[in-house]
Parts: C-alpha cells; sequence; structure tokens
C-alpha cells in the first residue's frame, strides 16, 4: 500500500489557531506601520477593529509585539 505524506495545505495537518490581541477591551490586528517620513521608522503596528491605529500615551502607534 502506498502512503502519501500530509499536505502542507490540509488544514488537519496546521496547528491550532493563534489567539486574537485585545487592547482595552478592543480586538486588534497587525498592520504595517511605515513612519519613516516622522523619524518613527517601519514596524508592525496594532489596529482597532474600526481602522484606527492604536496609540500610545506619547502618540505613536504601539508595536503589535507589545500588546
Amino acid at each position: 500500500m502506498l502512503k502519501t505524506s500530509k499536505s502542507k495545505n490540509d488544514p488537519t495537518a496546521r496547528g491550532p489557531t493563534q489567539q486574537t490581541k485585545t487592547f482595552e477591551g478592543k480586538k486588534v490586528k497587525p498592520v504595517l506601520y511605515v513612519g519613516s517620513a516622522v523619524g518613527h521608522g517601519r514596524y508592525i503596528a496594532a489596529q482597532d477593529e474600526s481602522g484606527k491605529l492604536v496609540l500610545g500615551p506619547d502618540g505613536r502607534p504601539i508595536a503589535y509585539r507589545d500588546i
């Protein structure tokens, strides 16, 4: 009998889905923030469900990894 390996696109072979992150009770998703024109650089920032960037106390977008 021929044994076939699992396809990398097989949903049953994938790991569990990641838990969504929340900030102040709102779900956030990662987006690329390009702030090089204002001296902030490029990094993955957090965006809430309404499409607004999540800002810190200094007015800069919060990095997704810091949530």
